[in-house]
């Protein structure tokens, strides 16, 4: 038996063997292992072994074909009990349903014992041998000793599966870790680009009259410039280096108010959407429009997996994860709000689940999929402090386990529109700090054309020489936050030492850099995203310059 222990890697491996042990030890005859089935309530036989010598088919047959309730013959005894038991004489056991067919092929006595792992009953084990077998208290102590030590080797094998699973996860996100890091370099040079381009394409429509036949040309050099910017967006949303406004929210809200544009979405002709939202879930913190975007995601994915029809699942509640478990695994202990999105389509096999939130994957035909919506829920449900976890088989649908942490405070309102952009002129000097050559070229074409006065500086060192030498006031700094030699905020802390009364307006693609812990950068206040227009520019510059408690 401890050799099986050893070298067995499963429960189901290990008690067959073990069986045959006992058997071929006791000379007992036959031997069955009852598995509990704890979602139908019963036992079930997995497994059975007997002497060659036995002719038994008959037995065997109904074995298999039986499930035993609790109490019900003595494998049911065994499993209400919790104790080994032991039968003189099947023939005359009236609980037990196979004991004509016992009768036939001439069983008699018969014992069994419960096999525990951890503080429940996983399975029974059960032998059999056709001599009128007279109660043994010593082999039931020593087959109960028998079970502990198969439990233990249960538990340790599940603890191991656990571990292996989390490994696993441990591997994933490591890969993916080292994959945001260079999608979010990508995304972040792409916005230097897309700001040029966009910048340019909307300074030359505001020159085109209405009738100029390169009006149409230069609006599609935009369209297409917006839609890269999208692209941009979700690389950075995968990398978890997007700009977020978190805030506190009411899941089962966002999603009741998500309802009929969900329905519409997946056509519910064909697929069945039920929404089971526990009233008590309780408030997460996250950007509403991202978490939108997530279940957006998700349900989409889901109504393409069943195409010839389904049921479709979203599902909120509170969890507390207090260890590892293998739903939950990679999760850290604590309380949650769980987001469940579940479908009945065509599933997935373990290597497409592998590389299943990696950005540019997919499984749709050619031109139905560009690859990033996953890895874009991917990212964040990772920069709202979650976890997402996902489970799928071929033929038996997917499930998206996603852990928000739960967060004690008052909601606040859900979301708000976007403000109105209006481009306003000033007045004033602005010195201008930008590495990148095109994108300041932009920035000083953008402000000169609003009445503004701009001084330019490659970088930091030349923006210092450059506020110590000019003359008159220099009403706002305006610098990139990631720049070489010298980062923004430093720039911003050195010059307001020489020019106290000077605003500070800072702009990135790059918005979880380590330069952002210096100088106190506001993402809400002082800063301005790339890529941007020239009229939010415009605008932001205004009301940097119109705020009296900036400094």
């Amino acid at each position: 038996m401890t050799r099986v222990l050893v070298e067995a890697t499963s429960l189901e491996e290990a008690v067959p063997k073990i069986i045959q042990a006992i058997g071929e030890s006791l000379e007992w005859e036959l031997g069955v292992f009852w598995r509990v089935d704890k979602a139908a309530g019963v036992l079930r036989c997995l497994d059975q072994w007997q002497m060659p010598s036995l002719q038994a088919e008959a037995f065997l047959m109904a074995t298999w074909q039986h499930v035993l309730r609790r109490d019900e013959g003595l494998p049911g005894r065994i499993w209400a009990s919790g104790k080994a038991a032991w039968v003189t004489d099947v023939a005359l056991d009236d609980t037990s349903p196979r004991r004509e067919v016992a009768q036939k092929v001439g069983f008699h006595g018969a014992f069994g014992f419960p096999i525990l792992v951890g503080t429940e009953i996983e399975g029974v084990i059960e032998l059999f041998s056709r001599q009128v077998q007279q109660p043994d208290d010593e082999l039931l102590k020593m087959v109960e000793d028998i079970g502990l030590k198969i439990g233990q080797f249960g538990e340790r094998t599940r603890t191991e599966v656990v571990l292996r699973e989390t490994e696993a996860q441990l591997r994933q996100a490591q890969k993916m870790e080292a994959v945001g890091r260079l999608a979010g370099g990508v995304a972040h040079d792409f916005n230097n680009l897309l700001t040029v381009i966009r910048g340019y394409s909307e300074l030359l429509l505001t020159r085109l009259p209405a009738g100029d036949p390169m009006r149409k040309d230069m609006e599609e050099v935009k369209k297409a410039a917006d839609r890269a910017t999208g692209l941009t967006r979700q690389l950075l949303a995968f990398s978890r280096r997007q700009f977020i406004a978190a805030k506190v929210l009411d899941l089962n809200a966002l999603i009741a108010n998500m309802d009929g544009m969900l329905r519409r979405l997946i056509g519910e002709d064909i697929v069945e959407f039920c929404a089971e939202l526990d009233p008590q879930a309780g408030a997460i913190k996250a950007d509403p429009g991202q978490i939108e975007q997530v279940i957006m995601n998700l349900v989409v994915n889901a109504r393409d997996a069943m195409p010839k029809g389904g049921s479709l699942t979203i599902e909120t509640k509170n969890v507390t994860v207090e260890k590892v478990t293998r739903d939950a695994a990679g999760v850290a202990p604590g309380s949650y709000v769980l987001l469940i999105v579940r479908d009945t389509g065509q599933g997935m096999d373990a290597e497409t689940k592998s590389h299943l939130f990696e950005p540019f994957f997919t499984t749709k035909e050619q031109g139905k999929g560009t690859g990033l919506g996953l890895s874009t829920v991917y990212g964040i449900v990772k920069q709202s402090g979650g976890s997402i976890i996902a489970e799928s088989a071929p033929g038996r649908g997917t499930t998206f386990r996603i852990y928000f942490p739960l967060v004690e405070r008052e909601v606040e309102g859900a979301a708000g529109g976007g403000d109105a952009i209006e481009p306003a002129r000033g007045h004033e000097t602005i010195l201008l700090v930008e590495d990148e050559p095109s994108v300041r070229g932009l920035v000083q074409e953008t402000l000169r054309l609003q009445g503004y006065t701009v001084l330019e500086a490659r970088h930091g060192i030349e923006a210092l020489l450059t506020g110590a030498k000019y003359v008159g006031p220099i009403h706002l700094l305006l610098t990139d936050v990631v720049m070489p030699q010298m980062s923004g905020p430093e720039v911003a802390e050195k010059l307001i030492a020489l020019r106290p009364g000077i605003k500070v307006l800072y702009m990135s693609g790059y918005p979880d850099h380590p330069a952002f812990n210096q100088g106190g950068v506001s993402h809400e206040t002082s800063f301005l995203a790339k890529p941007f227009s020239p009229s939010v520019l415009a605008k932001k510059v205004r009301e940097i310059l119109d705020d009296v408690t900036v400094v």
